[in-house]
């Protein structure tokens, strides 16, 4: 009976201490694949702030350059106005 009752104990107390290094392991596993997806969607969003920032430089010199044609056609009107 004292033998069955010590067996008994030890397996409990390996079952919750197996419980506790797993529950441990898991809750590790969870928080290091939650850091790698939160990394994967800051190299998304980089990517996406580095292609924004490529069009917006785009967009700009294409404005310097429509800004330079509509000062050039502005002295063209204000020319032939004054050749009236």
């Amino acid at each position: 009976m004292n033998d069955t009752l010590i067996l008994l104990i030890s397996n409990t107390l390996t079952a919750v201490a197996g419980w506790f290094v797993g529950r441990k392991r898991q809750q590790a596993e969870t928080d290091n694949q939650t850091l790698r997806n939160l990394e994967l969607a800051v190299n998304i969003y980089k990517n996406l702030i580095d292609d924004l920032k490529e069009e917006i430089h785009q967009l700009n010199l294409k404005i310097q350059e429509l800004e330079r044609k509509v000062d050039e056609l502005h002295a063209e009107n204000k020319k032939l106005k004054a050749n009236l």
